[in-house]
């Protein structure tokens, strides 16, 4: 399926829907200018519903995003994460980096409190 970054402002919050394969591609390499692009942004919630499979350069992907994030004081949490990703986070042991919310509503709440 192919790739696309959507991105939407709520507010304060700043939106991240993947679309498709979020997978080791040339246009992975540029989705971290989205968080460097982000301005005045509280925080990011990634939208991982659509996401159809993530791959290891898509997990260290999330990873730089979340430190990108960190270094301005931005908080980033993970919505809509399958199975097979949540597994993976915890393998990796990065479940303590990458918070995953209950819902778009419940990451929208947290972040903007």
């Amino acid at each position: 399926m192919p790739f696309e970054l959507l991105t939407q402002r709520l507010d304060k919050v700043l939106l991240i829907e993947i679309v498709g394969d979020f997978i080791l591609s040339q246009k992975l390499r540029r989705c971290s200018t989205v968080i460097r692009e982000a301005g005045d942004a509280s925080g990011f919630i990634v939208d991982l519903t659509k996401c159809t499979r993530v791959d290891s350069a898509g997990l260290g992907e999330l990873l730089m995003w979340y430190s990108l994030g960190a270094r301005s004081q931005k908080s980033m949490l993970l919505v809509g994460v399958k199975d097979s990703v949540k597994t993976m986070i915890q393998v990796a042991r990065v479940d303590g980096i990458l918070l995953v919310a209950r819902d778009r509503d419940a990451a929208l709440a947290e972040l903007s409190a």
